[in-house]
């Protein structure tokens, strides 16, 4: 059974170019996507924004884990995605991050 951890925020279109988040962001989830296959439990990452909204810019990062308590332990981890996105404060508050964690339907 697979667990995924998702993590999303919305920026403004112009945020992307204006704030250099852009490529700041893609080399934070470059730096995640080679560090966390080291973390017992992984099996995969993605990260993905959306294109159909001319207003906000939704960004996701999703992180699967094999186990339940492999997810928690990435949860407290340095790794945690909540924890190194905040590189982008101030542009990105804490309180816009978005967490939601799923369990995968057999």
């Amino acid at each position: 059974m697979a667990y995924i951890y998702q993590i999303s925020f919305d920026i403004k279109p112009e945020q992307m170019d204006e704030l250099g988040i852009g490529a700041s962001l893609e080399r934070v989830l470059g730096y995640l996507r080679t560090l966390l296959p080291s973390e017992t439990g992984y099996i995969s990452a993605r990260a993905m924004y959306s294109m159909d909204d001319v207003e906000h810019t939704h960004l996701v990062f999703e992180s699967v884990w094999e186990e339940w308590r492999d997810l928690t332990r990435h949860e407290g981890s340095n790794l945690a995605e909540k924890k190194v996105l905040t590189e982008f404060a101030p542009h990105i508050d804490p309180d816009m991050l978005g967490v939601r964690i799923y369990r995968e339907v057999n």
